[in-house]
């Protein structure tokens, strides 16, 4: 199970173990000069993972700190379910770059599982580029498991809409792939997701994100793989908050 696209943030900029499609809206893309920190408190109705329901219909809470200088970005995400006995840590530390009308980062994750113990390290890279017709983006992440040994890919295309000073909306397609990086599940073509996100100025520091998702299965083979029991259709809604210091 897992987690890593500007804008709606309603998930953490912090890498693996999370909403995949959250890295449409949550690159580490903030080029500003200096220090920035930014803090986020987000509930999920579901932890979509890798295409998949990760928690058999359960949510997730979570908490970031996010920490930038320049071009380096570190930070900490802890999440926990309300529904269950589940909770995740995950360390992340990542590289941006720009050029023209591309940006991307490079990226180091190390997740904690502290129920059962468990743990991994991941590496990633993404890349979006803004010169397609009508200010849509294109977006490619992919990031490589140590422990499962394989890798998960997503490819996205999104637009950011500017509704009024105040409220933006970014639609999206995301498309994943597994190559190994859910063991017990199939490899290639795994989901479809639709998603809605928005973002609300309440203050100069504070803004509240939401977004709205539908996730639908691709090759899902239950009976042969069990990684595929979780692999489905389903709605997802988020909601939460981000400080910037």
């Amino acid at each position: 199970m897992r987690f890593l696209l500007p804008l709606i943030a309603c998930s953490s900029i912090v890498l693996a173990h999370e909403d995949e499609s959250a890295r449409i809206f949550d690159r580490f893309f903030d080029h500003a000069d200096g220090w920035n920190f930014h803090g986020h408190v987000d509930y999920e109705s579901r932890y979509s993972s890798e295409g998949r329901d990760a928690l058999d219909g359960d949510g997730l809470v979570s908490g970031t700190f996010e920490a930038g200088l320049n071009a380096l970005f570190a930070g900490v995400w802890y999440a926990k379910s309300p529904d269950q006995s589940y909770d995740e840590l995950q360390l992340s530390t990542a590289l941006n770059w720009d050029w023209k009308d591309l940006e991307g980062y490079v990226s180091y994750t190390h997740l904690r599982f502290p129920q059962d113990g468990g743990h991994d390290h991941e590496i990633g890279a993404g890349v979006s580029w803004s010169g397609l017709p009508g200010e849509v983006a294109l977006g490619v992440d992919a990031y490589y498991s140590f422990d499962a040994d394989g890798a998960f890919i997503v490819t996205s295309l999104s637009r950011e809409f500017e509704l009024n000073d105040r409220l933006q909306i970014t639609p999206a397609i995301v498309f994943g792939m597994n190559q190994g990086y859910v063991t017990d599940g199939h490899d290639g073509a795994n989901h479809f997701e639709l998603r809605l996100g928005g973002a609300y100025t309440l203050t100069d520091a504070i803004t509240l994100n939401a977004h709205l998702g539908y996730n639908i299965a691709l090759d899902r083979d239950a009976a042969r793989y069990s990684g595929d029991q979780l692999l489905r259709d389903f709605f997802h809604v988020g909601v939460g908050l981000t400080y910037e210091f």
